[in-house]
């Protein structure tokens, strides 16, 4: 019978392997075999899978208000020509990143029209809308929906994406971060597309940078996979920690899009995201929300 080992070598290997699993292994099998993430649904303004998920009734106004309104396509608006450029970072869930979604003009003008509307932004707690610096610190203004560009940027991701029925554009916000500004990980998806005979979601986001004279303030996915290619590096960060996911460059005038919801309705988990600390200058961001409502039909 062989004999047992002491208590010493049991505490030696335990010593040497603990270390070894932890730093080496569980990280490998991160990378290779990524989790789920935990069974709850955010809308924008929730704020991460350790924090309460929103009930029915603490859904983002934009879900229930009519502001969402099905655009009226007989309505000719006097747009400039599109002179954006795509590349498509991932087919699934859908990410591609366009440069020139807006043109220096459009920057511009969206600028000027926001400046003095600036208030803090909010979140919301499941119940309530309230003020969290330890959540977000940013301000935002809401934009005019009758303002001619603002309108040609609400045609311009209708037909991105193919004027796909039963979809219409949240009003938009623009969002501005002084040093230190920051929005922790979240989803733009509720899970509530499916709950109800009306129910609706977040199907789209565009990200657009208006202004980005900052350095930081990128936009993170923790749970993309960086692509191997170097061509990518002219928009994302290629110095950050590969378990640290994906981080895109703010660059003024470009925008990220990206698809919230599978086929089934459900959110992909992989679009948890946030806003990274601007660590000097300031930064202004565009949120273009495209929503899905079954009652459209």
């Amino acid at each position: 019978m062989p004999a047992l080992p002491s208590l010493s070598t049991i505490l030696y290997w335990t010593c040497y392997l603990v270390p070894i699993y932890l730093f080496v292994i569980a990280p490998g099998l991160r990378t290779l075999f990524p989790g789920q993430p935990p069974a709850v649904f955010f809308d924008d303004d929730f704020y991460g899978p350790d924090e309460l998920a929103p009930s029915s009734s603490s859904r983002n106004s934009a879900s229930t208000s009519n502001d969402n309104i099905k655009p009226d396509d007989s309505v000719e608006l006097n747009c400039a020509d599109d002179a954006y450029r795509v590349h498509l970072f991932s087919r699934s869930p859908l990410i591609i990143y366009v440069e020139d979604f807006l043109s220096r003009p459009e920057t511009d003008h969206l600028l000027s029209i926001s400046e003095n509307k600036y208030t803090p932004s909010s979140v919301f707690d499941g119940s309530s809308e309230r003020i969290d610096i330890s959540v977000r610190l940013s301000d935002r203004a809401l934009l005019a929906p009758d303002d001619p560009v603002v309108q040609c940027l609400e045609a311009r991701a209708r037909s991105f994406q193919g004027w796909r029925p039963n979809l219409s554009i949240e009003p938009m916000w623009a969002q501005r971060y002084n040093v230190s500004g920051y929005y922790r990980h979240h989803y733009d998806w509720a899970g509530t597309a499916h709950a109800t005979a009306g129910g609706g979601d977040r199907v789209s986001t565009f990200m657009v940078y208006v202004d980005a004279n900052c350095t930081g303030g990128g936009t993170n996915f923790p749970r993309l996979r960086r692509p191997r290619g170097s061509q990518w590096c002219r928009f994302i960060e290629c110095d950050d920690d590969l378990n640290k996911g994906v981080t895109f460059k703010p660059i003024k005038g470009n925008a990220i899009f990206w698809e919230n919801l599978k086929a089934d309705g459900t959110g992909h988990w992989e679009t948890w995201h946030a806003a990274l600390p601007v660590r000097s200058g300031s930064k202004v961001g565009l949120n273009i929300w495209s929503w899905y409502q079954r009652s459209f039909e």
